[in-house]
């Protein structure tokens, strides 16, 4: 079956503005990713990240100061495609073109907490890092790489989305691999076992695989259990990291990392589950009230209520598909 139209030309427009982008001069880029920034503000996009953050800070934030973070919100966004145009010509730090990715140093500041992420791997069992859709978890990931640490990343590539290889094609750029999301655990867990860093960006809803619906920002949101799952297969706590702009419009980084959380032995596997994921939240909900000018407002985070949905866990998932495929023969 082929592609979707929208898909095709959404791909060709990410790889030709990659390419194109090293051509025009960066204030020339700023001026036209912020306008397209605008104009998606004005559409079902920014109606969603209004909403979403009436309901979710109403209570936080005057009207004045929920505008001013919507704007700043969608500024952001066109500054991370900006720097995801950079880090899609960069290059791995151990490779022949290495100071391609040079600019990756001045970009971030890697703030002494650090260690706790050396400390965890010195351990011999990997890192299991979460990151929430803020700052620039993109520019993080290749940050961590250029500190000379292997591993890859979790990503969603869609069946029949052509554009979904494009974020790929970035990480391997710079030297980072992306597992699937819908991979069997044993090749997330072959990152871990080799002594490599595992990231997840955590803070979405995905229908696709095992959920619990917990609090997040005061309303009740489907959390993926598969941090909690790999963090016990694999012995290892969660290791909460994130790379946020020292300010609006600028694009200094500083990359931190906090104390991990570790699963509570004492309770029952399923108490022990939504623990580690409600300290999970609330460490991510503190960062969006720090900067909530750098997390995406616009993504469906609350889309589904409990009781609309099941979520079907990533094993019984393979093996419907299993059972399909045979099915067809």
């Amino acid at each position: 079956m082929a592609d979707p139209l929208r898909r095709r030309v959404r791909a060709r427009l990410l790889f030709g503005l990659t390419h194109g982008s090293a051509l025009v001069p960066g204030p020339l880029q700023d001026a036209a990713f912020a306008t397209a920034a605008a104009l998606v503000r004005r559409g079902r996009l920014g109606t969603l990240a209004r909403e979403n953050l009436l309901q979710a800070l109403g209570d936080e934030l005057d009207e004045v100061t929920r505008e001013r973070v919507l704007r700043d919100c969608f500024h952001h966004s066109s500054r991370l495609l900006r720097n995801w145009m950079r880090l899609a010509r960069s290059a791995p730090p151990d490779g022949p073109r290495a100071s391609r990715g040079a600019w990756i140093d001045d970009a971030v500041t890697i703030d002494p907490s650090i260690t706790i992420l050396n400390e965890v791997l010195s351990r011999g069992r990997g890192a299991l890092v979460v990151t929430a859709h803020i700052g620039d978890w993109e520019l993080m990931v290749a940050a961590v790489r250029r500190l000379g640490h292997h591993g890859a990343v979790v990503g969603l590539q869609r069946p029949r989305d052509p554009s979904a290889d494009w974020p790929v094609a970035m990480r391997r750029a710079y030297g980072v691999r992306t597992i699937p999301q819908d991979a069997s655990p044993r090749r997330l867990l072959e990152v871990l076992h080799g002594g490599g860093v595992l990231g997840l960006v955590t803070d979405l809803e995905v229908r696709r695989l095992d959920g619990e619906f917990l609090p997040f920002l005061g309303r009740p949101a489907l959390t993926m259990t598969a941090p909690a799952a790999l963090a016990r297969a694999a012995r290892v706590p969660l290791v909460p990291m994130r790379c946020v702009a020292r300010g609006p419009g600028r694009w200094d980084h500083v990359l931190s990392v906090e104390e991990p959380l570790a699963l509570d032995t004492s309770l029952p596997r399923r108490e022990a589950t939504s623990d580690l994921l409600l300290r999970m939240n609330q460490t991510f909900e503190r960062w969006i009230r720090e900067t909530p000018e750098q997390w995406a407002w616009h993504q469906n985070r609350w889309r589904t209520a409990p009781g609309e949905y099941d979520a079907v866990p990533l094993e019984e998932r393979h093996r419907r598909n299993r059972e399909r495929r045979e099915a067809g023969r």
